[in-house]
């Protein structure tokens, strides 16, 4: 079958239809892009200009006319930068209403997923880290990952549209030192968190460093080498050239070999964007995929459509990296939040029956369980609200926003109140997501109380014993358990009344 893959861009707007047979392998049949220009503005006004949304949904009807023609039996279109930051509903509207195309807007973090596995599927990566760098017109993503998976992943409010409108200036030399100096500020933080971790060598996607790279293999004296069949930058060689063109005006830049000249306005600032990143994780050489965003849709559609057992074991490692990062940036107490996520983990395997939630809400226990005490990194007292604070506004890779959101509340009532008719956040949701996180938010509950005294102490738990009116769990571990069960007698109402049902520990 056919299956058409646009990525609604902040630069361009570009489709590619492959041709994907049972087995799960594609090939290209069409390729083309729009330059819509999306992003012009709107990284300052917050607002997509009225003639540039014009240009899209018009390019995208077209575009619309091709899928027809193709007769494609999927369309996948994601939105990024330029979406993301505006109120995009009617653009969204007018897409689908005019155009039949269902645009979806993508967190920054699932882009940098997106854009690893296009590069998986088709990389060797023997064994080595390599640190991603997907420059974009209003945002770049950064990560570190090798063929296992991602292990580190930012998106940052930096691109090349976005830095040119933000400080543009007569003198360009002077804008292009303020872009240094921003870039390394906004990174910094993330620089020092990469140290952790050990990677040697660049992985760049995205046009700006495609075009970049050509107009370093055409500068004279200059080359960019191949190895097993993918280009390698220096460093040092695309600083040579970028300083030579610093002072060309727009009409020069057109002129110079390998740039596409509908770059020549973005080109600079996206150079000192990429050169400063790569200084500053001290990259020397880099390789140049011409792989991205849309080969990872397409990826993710065939592994999701096609190979559903690889899809999920993928998924739920993706996830589970999130979280633990997560966990890691708000200096969870690791032995507590390892210990309440087990726990968790193991009440929502024995008590299935009484909670009846499938094996999709795992995840959402599995990372509410392990972030519940993110909170405290702001202040303990009312920490199970600065938790849900913190996981709905950061980025978690492998959720989606409403899966964050649930996470965020499970987490958000694992102690003091229960959920309120004056909670809007938890009114909002559909009546069977109360009742799940309602159920798992108990649960909770209950495993944070078997860790009171932080020494994960208690080792295996099992269901003795469900009736109509009580429940019986067996719990046995190391030492004295008393303030474990002293802790669930006090916080079992809760649970109670969510399961109707009296909630009873057996120490064995």
């Amino acid at each position: 079958m056919e299956v058409a893959i646009l990525d609604v861009g902040s630069n361009n707007i570009k489709l590619e239809v492959h041709e994907v047979d049972n087995t799960g392998n594609a090939r290209l049949l069409y390729a083309d892009k729009v330059e819509a220009r999306l992003g012009h503005e709107v990284f300052i006004t917050h607002r997509l200009q009225p003639e540039n949304e014009a240009r899209a949904i018009e390019g995208l009807s077209n575009f619309s006319k091709i899928i027809r023609n193709f007769n494609c039996k999927a369309v996948i279109a994601v939105g990024t930068a330029a979406l993301r930051e505006t109120d995009h509903k009617d653009f969204i509207r007018r897409a689908y209403k005019e155009c039949g195309i269902q645009v979806k807007v993508i967190p920054g973090v699932e882009e940098a997923r997106l854009v690893y596995l296009g590069v998986l599927a088709h990389t060797k990566f023997q064994s080595r880290d390599f640190l991603f760098i997907d420059i974009g017109g209003g945002s770049t993503e950064v990560s570190i990952a090798n063929e296992n998976g991602i292990n580190l992943v930012e998106s940052f409010r930096l691109g090349t549209v976005r830095l040119k409108e933000l400080f543009e200036n007569e003198d360009r030399k002077k804008s292009l030192k303020m872009i240094e100096s921003y870039v390394q500020k906004v990174i910094h933080p993330f620089v020092y968190e990469a140290e952790d971790f050990n990677y040697d060598m660049g992985m760049l996607t995205g046009g700006t460093s495609r075009n970049l790279a050509d107009i370093v293999s055409n500068w004279p004296g200059e080359k960019v080498r191949e190895e097993n069949g993918n280009l390698i930058l220096e460093t040092a060689a695309l600083k040579r050239v970028v300083s030579e063109i610093t002072g060309y005006d727009i009409s020069e830049l057109k002129k110079v070999k390998g740039l596409d000249s509908a770059r020549a306005d973005i080109i600079l600032p996206g150079a000192i964007l990429l050169i400063t990143i790569l200084e500053s994780f001290k990259i020397k050489e880099s390789i140049v995929s011409s792989y991205g965003l849309r080969d990872g849709a397409l990826y993710n559609y065939i592994e999701k459509k096609v190979n559903k057992k690889i899809y999920f074991q993928r998924q739920g490692q993706s996830r589970k990296h999130g979280v633990d990062l997560l966990a890691k940036k708000f200096n969870v107490e690791k032995e507590h939040a390892r210990q309440c996520s087990q726990l968790s983990l193991r009440l929502f395997e024995i008590l299935q029956g009484e909670h009846g939630l499938s094996e999709e809400y795992e995840d959402i226990m599995y990372g509410a369980s392990l972030l519940h005490d993110s909170g405290i990194f702001i202040d303990y007292s009312q920490h199970h609200k600065h938790s849900y604070y913190l996981i709905k506004n950061s980025e978690l890779p492998g959720f989606s926003s409403h899966e964050k959101n649930l996470v965020a509340l499970v987490a958000r009532y694992h102690r003091k109140g229960m959920p309120k008719k004056s909670h809007a956040e938890f009114q909002s949701l559909q009546d069977e997501e109360k009742s799940a996180v309602t159920r798992m938010a108990s649960i909770l509950r209950i495993a944070d109380a078997l860790d009171r005294s932080y020494t994960s102490a208690v080792k295996s738990l099992e269901l003795l014993n469900s009736g109509k009116e009580e429940l019986e769990i067996a719990v046995s571990g190391k030492g004295d358990l008393s303030l474990e069960l002293w802790s669930v007698d006090r916080k079992k109402k809760f649970f109670e009344e969510t399961f109707k049902k009296q909630l009873k520990l057996r120490v064995i």
